[in-house]
């Protein structure tokens, strides 16, 4: 009779933790914990994790990373740019596989530990490096001949 109430505790536990947040690493949830944690200071997350009715509700793609446990919406101070937010994740080291400036808000998805993440293009572009003025083959002063007009009339013939 003891086993009972421990089999129906586990059971309960199981059932009520969503399955995608079952099957999402915890490396990844702690790590959207933490892009939380440093994106506070910017404005109010909104959104971690949802189930698939509450992502319906909000309008969210059938395929969002809320689904897993992966992503954050952050609503913005006023003031604060997208970029500001973004790159303060950057600097903290995570690994973002999605940078939305939703106009609203930012959404940032973050990649699991085997994603392949390409790397996000910096705010400014690289500075082109200065070229290199044309080489010419060196001219003699001598090369281009003897004019008339620059010789004394005598030597000229006489005139």
């Amino acid at each position: 009779m003891s086993r009972y109430p421990a089999c129906v505790w586990i059971l309960a536990a199981v059932v009520a933790v969503p399955a995608a947040a079952k099957t999402a690493p915890s490396v990844v949830r702690s790590d959207v914990a933490s892009a939380a944690a440093v994106t506070a200071s910017y404005g109010a997350v909104t959104s971690v994790f949802r189930t698939p009715a509450h992502n319906r509700e909000v309008g969210g793609v059938p395929n969002s990373y809320h689904l897993q446990g992966r992503a954050i919406d952050v609503a913005r101070r006023p003031g604060v740019t997208h970029g500001q937010v973004a790159a303060a994740l950057q600097r903290a080291g995570f690994r973002m596989i999605e940078s939305l400036d939703e106009g609203d808000h930012s959404h940032f998805a973050f990649a699991g530990p085997g994603d392949l993440v390409r790397q996000i293009a910096s705010a400014s572009p690289p500075v082109p490096p200065v070229p290199e003025p044309p080489k010419y083959p060196p001219v003699a002063a001598d090369n281009h001949g003897t004019l008339r007009i620059d010789l004394p009339a005598a030597e000229v013939g006489g005139r």
